[in-house]
């Protein structure tokens, strides 16, 4: 007799894992903006900070949101924890950083933020300075820091937006 098998949620989708930021790319912002992702609506994004490029230096990984369709960024300094942390009394990335200045993961790195409510873009910031080839959208990068070397990939899926990639902002 054969037996049918069901798999996901109806209720709370797990959407495919994208790039945030690619491993050994040192800023960590590509000027078509294919690397930030509509979260509005996640419960909640899981990001993975992975050792998978070329160790470098010096930078930082920082999570940044916008809620006004990428005019404005900043650093999602008021949800992000590492995976193990209690939601309620755990300790927060401070300043959505993920890393000390330098020091990538011995492998990897996992980390939720959200629920996002209302529109919200997420991104990986990692330059120091602007992009300036890019007007229709303010790229200031004030949160993060260029990586030398080397840097490692960053990851991300959601949790209840959608069972899909999420749409990428490009």
């Amino acid at each position: 007799m054969a037996t049918t098998r069901t798999t996901g949620s109806v209720e709370c989708p797990i959407s495919t894992r994208v790039t945030l930021a690619s491993a050994d790319d040192l800023d960590g912002i590509t000027a078509t903006f294919t690397q930030c992702y509509d979260v509005s609506g996640a419960e909640r994004v899981i990001i993975q900070q992975v050792n998978d490029g070329t160790n470098g230096a010096v930078g930082i990984d920082v999570v940044e949101i916008s809620h006004d369709n990428g005019e404005t960024w900043k650093a999602d300094a008021l949800t992000v924890y590492p995976i193990a942390e209690n939601d309620f009394t755990g300790t927060l990335c401070v300043g959505g950083v993920l890393n000390v200045a330098g020091t990538e993961p011995t492998h990897e790195a996992t980390f939720k933020a959200g629920p996002y409510v209302g529109p919200t873009w997420i991104r990986i910031g990692r330059k120091t300075s602007t992009i300036t080839s890019m007007t229709t959208y303010d790229h200031t990068l004030t949160a993060g820091t260029t990586w030398t070397g080397g840097a490692p990939g960053v990851y991300m899926f959601t949790i209840g937006q959608t069972s899909g990639a999420p749409t990428a902002i490009a």
